[in-house]
């Protein structure tokens, strides 16, 4: 498993992405070398990545079509896969697969951040492969010493679960309209495997009504 690190406040990500080809269906996309591909998927769905972590596509001619071997058979090569694809709205990995909200990009150059200029607004997610108690207790920690450094008259916070996949997943709710930092922020805990996923949004406090995080979250797929 690729582990991704990024740092946000407390809480971060790594993960990666290729450009998707608007207009273009599901399962096609663009990749880094401009070169267009369509992904192979397994009898469950899920795209294919092998040991060496390169992913399964079909290359497409001129014409946009899947090209055949002499045998009649269509021709799949592997490619260097940074982690992530990303068709439209919908981005895939090896573990997840999710949409992310209207109004948001990816950013190829920051593999596994999604933003929003309209929303003033960011998406982050970090996978530890580590017990996920400690950081869940370090998080209620900062949000009581943000709370006593703040005041309550500008700074509050909820914690309470969601369900992603077969999880009730704890999330942490900060709202803050203090001139230093006048955001909204959620950090979400999925277990997966030995360790959990963080997903953290942040937005500016004024468009925190505009973008559902919680319906966001809930429709992650976990594979």
């Amino acid at each position: 498993m690729i582990k991704r690190i990024i740092a946000l406040t407390g809480v971060f990500l790594i993960i990666f992405t290729f450009t998707s080809c608007s207009g273009n269906k599901n399962d096609t996309f663009t990749a880094d070398n401009g070169n267009q591909y369509v992904v192979v998927r397994d009898s469950e769905g899920n795209i294919v990545i092998n040991d060496n972590q390169k992913l399964q596509v079909y290359p497409l001619n001129e014409n946009g079509k899947k090209q055949k071997s002499d045998a009649g058979e269509y021709i799949t090569e592997y490619i260097d896969f940074n982690g992530q694809v990303v068709f439209g709205n919908t981005v895939e990995t090896a573990e997840l697969r999710f949409r992310i909200p209207n109004n948001f990009s990816d950013n190829a150059e920051i593999p596994g951040y999604f933003y929003s200029k309209m929303y003033d607004s960011e998406i982050y997610f970090t996978y530890y492969d580590e017990a996920i108690d400690s950081y869940i207790e370090a998080n209620e920690k900062n949000c009581e010493s943000l709370l006593e450094s703040f005041g309550s008259e500008v700074f509050s916070y909820e914690k309470y679960t969601v369900t992603i996949g077969s999880s009730d997943c704890i999330v942490f709710k900060n709202a803050c309209i203090s001139s230093e930092y006048y955001k909204n922020s959620y950090n979400y805990y999925i277990p997966y495997d030995s360790g959990f996923y963080i997903v953290n949004c942040v937005i500016n406090t004024s468009n925190a009504k505009k973008v559902n995080f919680d319906k966001f979250a809930e429709a992650i797929i976990i594979k």
